[in-house]
């Protein structure tokens, strides 16, 4: 690891030499100034350092005029002002102008390692956490969808409109695994509201009163295990993105509690009495037709109208004809990458195989099926039978008849379990629909699924 490079500014020489000779004795890469003018000449040639400890009254340039510079400059780093006593209250002042502390002369030796030391640490964090949003907004930039089909150019043209849009709920529809996901997290970074934190939680994935407390969170004695508050993501993410999906499979009393949010950017904790406003934005994402659960007043009316301002459609796999082969050809990058396994495309059988599969999974099958052929392949041009395409077992193709096929002599739980999962992988809308045609509550539903593991087991059938 690299020495941290540190420069003082004060006009009296004696200071700045003995505390560059300090630092450097604990490890740092010291050096000293009489000016600040002095300070920026080093500073444009070398580069900047990772803190600057300034004297703040000095006769030609002050501290404050140095912090300026600084971030005009736009240099993120940490800048701690010494000061005499009777000039704290214009040290604080530095401090409003964007000073990390302030030391008071004579300074103390251990106080001022201390603040060295934290200041560096929490500056690092910051950067640190400042690259991987940097990272993340590149990943999820819109450029990184791929693609060039009518529907994916609407797709990418309706995120670039967004981009400086505030407050305005969008819902994204399309099937399971064609990357609903991916699509909120890129609207979230493209926007003005990347600072802020993304928060996804997927609706049917938890019972209504788990969901409520996940979102509009608690208050410290709210329910029997509830010891102590807890901030929900809508509070969470105050600045940032909440993104909800499978919002259809949501209980109409929820779905109230979330149309009065939208409406007012207000709520309460459950048990709470104070209304807390917060500026988050909301996205929506199902793979069900909403406008059929509205017909059935499975889904509110006012709900849907009020999610549903900007609506973004994604294609399956299946309809977007030669652009699949560019995902696959990205994904079959990826993966080589992560297996240090080389990848050159595909042969023409296996373009053709790929082209000619229906793919109910859609981009989740696809990753399934690139991963497991690039572990396997000898080459590095994949052929038509290095692509392993499960049968739509548990779709049209083997449910044509109605009917359910379970071998006598069987376990009542076994024949739970298999038929469970059967209903899971062949039912393509929601686990609300799902748990209706099973005779039980969602609850109910949830707890089976976690009792056999169904969600693994049915992504593993049926590749999303």
């Amino acid at each position: 690891m690299s020495q941290k490079r540190i420069f003082i500014v004060d006009d009296d020489p004696k200071i700045g030499e003995l505390f560059a000779t300090v630092l450097e004795r604990d490890g740092y890469a010291a050096r000293s100034f009489v000016s600040a003018t002095e300070m920026f000449e080093v500073l444009d040639s070398e580069g900047a350092p990772d803190l600057v400890l300034t004297d703040l009254m000095m006769p030609e340039i002050s501290g404050i005029q140095l912090i300026e510079e600084l971030r005009e400059r736009d240099l993120t780093l940490p800048i701690i002002i010494m000061t005499a006593h009777s000039s704290v209250q214009t040290a604080v002042e530095a401090m409003r102008l964007g000073a990390f502390h302030y030391l008071q002369k004579p300074v103390n030796l251990e106080e001022m390692r201390a603040l060295l030391a934290k200041a560096l640490e929490l500056y690092s964090d910051k950067i640190e956490l400042k690259e991987i949003k940097t990272e993340r907004k590149k990943k999820n930039s819109v450029g990184q969808i791929i693609g060039s089909s009518p529907e994916i150019e609407e797709v990418k043209r309706t995120i670039e409109t967004l981009k400086d849009i505030p407050n305005t709920t969008v819902l994204i529809r399309g099937e399971t695994g064609t990357g609903k996901n991916l699509i909120a997290q890129t609207i979230h970074y493209s926007s003005q509201w990347n600072s802020g934190r993304f928060m996804e939680i997927n609706c049917a994935a938890l019972p209504d009163n788990l969901l409520e407390s996940e979102l509009f969170g608690y208050e410290k004695g709210a329910f029997t295990d509830a010891r102590a508050a807890k901030p929900g993501l809508l509070e969470i993410a105050d600045g940032g993105t909440v993104f909800l999906d499978e919002i259809d499979s949501m209980s109409l009393p929820l779905q109230a509690k979330l149309l009065s949010f939208l409406e007012s950017r207000t709520f309460r904790r459950l048990g709470g009495i104070d209304e807390l406003k917060v500026s988050t934005r909301l996205l929506c994402a199902t793979n069900a037709v909403l406008e059929e659960s509205v017909a059935e007043k499975r889904f509110r009316k006012d709900l849907f109208f009020r999610i549903n301002v900007v609506s973004i459609k994604l294609p399956a796999l299946r309809q977007m004809g030669k652009d699949m082969l560019l995902i696959a050809e990205k994904v079959g990058e990826t993966f080589g990458g992560e297996f240090n396994k080389p990848f050159e495309g595909f042969t023409d059988a296996a373009r053709e195989k790929l082209l000619n599969h229906e793919w109910p999974g859609n981009v989740r099958e696809l990753r399934n099926v690139m991963e497991r052929a690039l572990i396997f392949a000898s080459t590095a041009v994949l052929d038509a039978k290095d692509l392993v395409l499960l049968k739509t077992q548990g779709f049209e193709a083997d449910n044509a008849d109605g009917y359910f096929r379970f071998r006598s002599g069987g376990a009542l739980e076994e024949l739970e379990y298999e038929y469970i999962k059967h209903i899971l992988a062949s039912k393509k809308s929601s686990y609300a629909d799902v748990a209706r045609l099973l005779g039980i509550s969602k609850k109910t539903l949830w707890e089976k699924r976690k009792k056999y593991n169904l969600d693994e087991e049915v992504e593993e059938m049926v590749g999303s």
